[in-house]
């Protein structure tokens, strides 16, 4: 059980390292949220926002692909799936981005979530802060979103998904292997 929340740990901060590393290099300065919150930047405005009807991913989605493709439900298994989804979610956003031509909302999505995302932000919860984004960015990738998320469970647990490929465990960069 220790070794458990060891892995859990390094993980983490391994993750950290990578993303403060990146974050350091940009000369952007973070704003600030209307509630002071740094880091957190607001893809619409308030008045705009239109409440998520999309469940959470984190934990019972995750669990349930990991289950459907014969996986534990452990640190690496879950980091390592959350990472290959960021990366799926991460492509709709950058065609959403230049179909609708919205250069600015592009700069704010990659500087909150490139690199693995925020200081603040729980590596579990990335995916589903870039829902909250896309969400209150634009009303019409609300339906673009609640159509996406169940193709995107058949892809992770279909007979041609890149999960099956791997043993027990899933290793990181699972996107960069489909090349």
């Amino acid at each position: 059980m220790m070794t458990f929340f060891l892995v859990l740990v390094l993980i983490g901060v391994a993750w950290f390292v990578v993303g403060s590393v990146r974050r350091t290099r940009q000369s952007a300065l973070p704003e600030q949220a209307p509630d002071g919150r740094p880091g957190v930047r607001s893809a619409a405005p308030s008045h705009m926002r239109e409440p998520r009807d999309i469940a959470p991913l984190f934990p019972d989605f995750y669990h349930g692909v990991l289950f459907a493709v014969g996986k534990e439900p452990s640190p690496q298994n879950l980091l390592a799936l959350i990472e290959y989804i960021g990366q799926m979610l991460t492509l709709n956003a950058v065609v959403w981005f230049q179909q609708t031509g919205e250069t600015q909302a592009h700069e704010r999505f990659m500087e909150r979530f490139g690199g693995g995302g925020g200081d603040e932000q729980k590596l579990e919860m990335i995916p589903d802060d870039m829902i909250d984004f896309l969400w209150s960015w634009r009303p019409s990738t609300h339906q673009a979103l609640r159509d996406w998320i169940p193709e995107l469970e058949q892809m992770l647990t279909g007979p041609d998904s890149m999960l099956w490929n791997f043993g027990d465990e899933l290793p990181f960069g699972i996107w960069h292997m489909e090349d």
